[in-house]
């Protein structure tokens, strides 16, 4: 295979869908990268209601921006990115976290010792519902022991643009799990995940009542949907069995995975001994609605 000059050594693709708040804080973190290495920025917008396009215009008119016409998914969005893309390294961040400042360093540090991917940890503020999603959905990326993963979130990981080209975010997982399914695909090819906790980002998504036990709602979906995909998944059993049921087994199992993990990480995400019933009751709500979700998930037109 004949190299390919690149103008650029960091292509960072953000999906992007409603918003603006969280994306200018993103590109702020962004544009403060120290150590000099070139990069380029991708926003894709998944068809929002609000005006993206004229905050990136305005405040950011090096970002190479495209909207897509109808909306379809951060997975569709992401590959969008990587078709504008030309740097050699592919960086993934999503709107609402922000780059520690040698975040770009780092990843590309990663690959200096020869990992072919490489994440970091996904950090976030200390508001009860944050820490609630730190436990939940971002749980095994809140270590600082550097090492190596079976996944790597697409909130904060790097592959190299040739090692991409084989691969692809399923566009048919429209709500949340596709990254989950693509980096099984990783691991599945013999891909290392190399795991640097110095490369991290601070997660800040908008976490009102609502957006937080939407978004539980939303990976409850993306359950269902991404072992629809993959036999390899943990769970797919209870998908290819129980189906609809699955909810059931699956509050149990990952409300108990979460209390454990709560145990574990008490120190890390700062909770009081007094605060541990507060926090088990978030779990047991979260995982409710994340049930809900699974569920309802059969009720939709994916036949797989």
């Amino acid at each position: 295979m004949s190299k390919v000059n690149r103008p650029c050594l960091f292509s960072i693709i953000i999906p992007c869908y409603n918003d603006v708040e969280g994306l200018s804080a993103c590109l702020q973190g962004i544009y403060r990268q120290e150590g000099g290495l070139s990069f380029e920025v991708i926003v894709v917008d998944d068809c929002s209601d609000l005006e993206i396009a004229r905050e990136v215009n305005e405040h950011y008119p090096q970002v190479i921006f495209q909207r897509l016409s109808r909306k379809s998914g951060p997975g569709a969005a992401r590959n969008r990115g990587i078709s504008l893309a030309r740097g050699e390294f592919l960086a993934f961040i999503d709107r609402d976290a922000v780059p520690c400042a040698a975040w770009l360093q780092c990843l590309h540090a990663g690959f200096s010792l020869g990992a072919a991917i490489v994440c970091g940890p996904v950090r976030h503020e200390d508001s009860f519902r944050a820490r609630m999603t730190a436990l939940t959905a971002f749980g095994e990326y809140l270590e600082d022991r550097d090492g190596y993963r079976e996944h790597c979130s697409s909130a904060n990981y790097a592959i190299a643009a040739r090692t991409m080209s084989s691969f692809s975010y399923d566009e048919t997982i429209p709500f949340a799990g596709e990254d989950v399914l693509l980096s099984t695909q990783f691991t599945m090819a013999g891909l290392r995940i190399r795991y640097l906790s110095a490369a991290w980002v601070l997660h800040k998504p908008p976490l009102s009542a609502r957006r937080y036990f939407r978004r539980a709602f939303v990976y409850g979906l993306g359950f269902r949907y991404s072992r629809a995909r993959c036999k390899h998944l943990a769970g797919y059993a209870l998908h290819k069995y129980l189906r609809a049921v699955s909810a059931v087994p699956l509050f149990v199992i990952r409300s108990t995975l979460d209390c454990l993990r709560l145990v574990k990480l008490r120190k890390k995400l700062a909770v009081d001994l007094w605060q541990l019933p507060l926090f088990i009751g978030g779990i047991i709500c979260t995982r409710v609605v994340y049930a809900m979700g699974a569920a309802m998930g059969y009720a939709g037109r994916d036949s797989r």
